[in-house]
């Protein structure tokens, strides 16, 4: 993906909820919250999701981890132009994505010592929520029960039209085509809003019902 970076994307939701959770009842409800872990977006550092972080922990009770992104680790991304199968636009997520792939393993290795032996929850904002369909693949999804990706384009561009360019430089056709499908599965649920309905989403809805035909237990 040696894309030349625009503007890093925002966080697309600051999980504000209108509702005041007592202190008592967090630390009362946090035992039972998979911890999460949020893999930033292209362009983006751990500390543009700090307030989402703290919103988490603090007013829904879910333990939270960042991975360790900084905006400058994205040129790293540069290291796919001496592919070529980028010019083809084949190009595949490793090795040009490993530095991500390993630093969300550390947050994935950081988290499962705060879930105890239970699962975790995966949230991927934007190129992160593909690119977690991408460690799940590479690194096993025993431990995950949850994917929530937001802003996230999980199919690839349509090939031959006129004007249409794969941006990914094929990085989006091979999760396609060798990643698990971003559907339900009882095993590993996939909650993905979009469209008007990601301006109404908030984290009251997500953490205690179901949303998307898919129950949300942390």
């Amino acid at each position: 993906m040696a894309l030349a970076l625009s503007s890093p994307l925002k966080p697309l939701c600051s999980f504000s909820s209108s509702t005041t959770t007592s202190p008592s009842s967090t630390q009362q409800d946090s035992s039972s919250y998979r911890p999460a872990v949020i893999l930033p977006g292209l362009g983006n550092n751990s500390s543009d999701y700090l307030k989402l972080e703290a919103n988490l922990k603090e007013n829904y009770g879910v333990p939270t981890v960042v991975a360790k992104v900084s905006r400058l680790d994205w040129l790293r991304n540069a290291a796919g132009l001496v592919d070529p199968n980028y010019w083809r636009g084949t190009l595949r997520p490793r090795p040009v994505l490993d530095w991500y792939l390993k630093r969300v393993d550390e947050a994935v290795q950081e988290a499962k010592e705060l879930a105890q032996g239970g699962t975790l929850s995966l949230i991927g904002h934007s190129a992160g929520g593909w690119l977690a369909r991408v460690y799940l693949e590479e690194f096993g999804l025993s431990h995950i029960s949850l994917l929530l990706t937001l802003g996230t384009p999980h199919l690839p561009p349509p090939k031959g039209l006129s004007g249409v360019i794969d941006q990914t430089r094929g990085l989006l056709y091979y999760v396609e085509k060798h990643c698990s499908k971003a559907v339900y599965t009882p095993h590993l649920k996939y909650v993905y809003p979009r469209g008007s309905a990601l301006s109404q989403f908030n984290c009251k809805s997500w953490v205690h019902s179901s949303h998307w035909q898919c129950p949300i237990n942390f």
